[in-house]
């Protein structure tokens, strides 16, 4: 088996503002695992403002890990090794699901679960801006055939976030799902003032109102909205601890920020098996991360809407990013990821 390690850097459409960080590039390391007749692709990408290494340390971390493999290490060790470091994790892990797919002439998701759907609906998402401007994002949403809205919420001032999910929420109509994501931004005050104001509005839930697993605990025992679990949740154990709380509706899973596809999986059965519902996402990924997900969530056996309509951000890819039409992602059944890297 030869592994390689491909250098890319990705410009974005535009600045994409979160409560943590403006990011307008995506930096990352494409991982190639061939075995001379099959290749399989992962990616190590670690988010500005998100993840506790940059990339520089991931780099080292990777090229070490590879070394160790080479020298006759174990494969499952060195994984295990890298929890602690789950972007990396991700991109070996990622790679090694991808090559045993193709040997298999599998699609990942039936690698993954061979139950899985052939489509995932997937949402649009609103960045920060104007209440107009919120509400005209909405509807070139629905025009592009979205009917699941997700809005970046704690970048400007409460009261404004209040006034864009009203605009919102009267510019769609009823029929339309909205979800907020707050990645942490508020106080507990703040928290329960902004969610008892767009409760109006039908939220079906909020995502990180503030940082941390007991803090948003202790707000959903109260809070009028569904809460959902994401950046506070970065491995497994922290997903059993947050649910174990009993007020997590919503566990929000990343491939690449848990540590690949195996273990979102393994996060997937254990919110199910708590009643909660998963919902997988991406952190802007390259096409690469983005079909990872992709065939996560169509594992997950979960219906509603996943956050990976987010390839549109970027200005240039590794590979052909996924077609999105009237809000759904179809799968596919070529073996593996179903794409190579340009």
């Amino acid at each position: 088996m030869k592994f390689s390690i491909t250098p890319y850097d990705l410009r974005l459409v535009a600045p994409f503002t979160t409560a943590r960080a403006t990011v307008d590039r995506r930096s990352g390391l494409l991982v190639t695992l061939a075995d001379g007749e099959h290749a399989g692709f992962g990616e190590v990408a670690p988010m500005p403002g998100w993840s506790p290494i940059d990339i520089d340390r991931a780099g080292a971390m990777l090229l070490a890990a590879i070394a160790g493999i080479e020298a006759g290490g174990d494969f499952d060790d060195a994984l295990d090794d890298l929890e602690h470091a789950p972007e990396v994790r991700a991109g070996l892990a990622g790679a090694a699901a991808d090559l045993a797919a193709r040997r298999r002439g599998l699609s990942l998701a039936r690698s993954l679960d061979p139950d899985s759907s052939s489509t995932v609906a997937v949402n649009a998402v609103v960045g920060s801006g104007s209440p107009a401007h919120t509400a005209a994002a909405g509807l070139d949403a629905i025009q592009r055939g979205f009917s699941v809205i997700k809005v970046k919420v704690g970048v400007v001032e409460p009261e404004v976030d209040i006034e864009r999910v009203a605009a919102l929420r009267r510019a769609v109509g009823t029929d339309i799902e909205l979800r907020l994501d707050a990645n942490g931004a508020w106080d507990p005050l703040t928290a329960q003032r902004v969610l008892g104001s767009v409760a109006v509005d039908e939220i079906a839930f909020c995502e990180e109102p503030v940082p941390g697993i007991d803090a948003i605990a202790a707000l959903g025992a109260a809070s009028p909205i569904p809460l959902a679990i994401d950046e506070s949740a970065r491995t497994v154990d922290d997903v059993a601890r947050a649910l174990g709380t009993g007020v997590i509706d919503v566990v929000v899973i990343k491939p690449q920020s848990i540590g690949g596809p195996d273990l979102a999986m393994r996060a997937v059965r254990l919110t199910r098996e708590f009643g909660a519902t998963p919902i997988i996402t991406t952190m802007i990924d390259s096409a690469i991360g983005v079909r990872h997900a992709v065939h996560v969530a169509a594992a997950s056996g979960v219906d509603l809407a996943h956050g990976l309509a987010t390839s549109s951000s970027l200005a240039d890819d590794l590979a052909t990013p996924p077609m999105i039409v009237d809000g759904t992602i179809s799968v596919g059944s070529s073996p593996g990821l179903g794409v190579t890297p340009h």
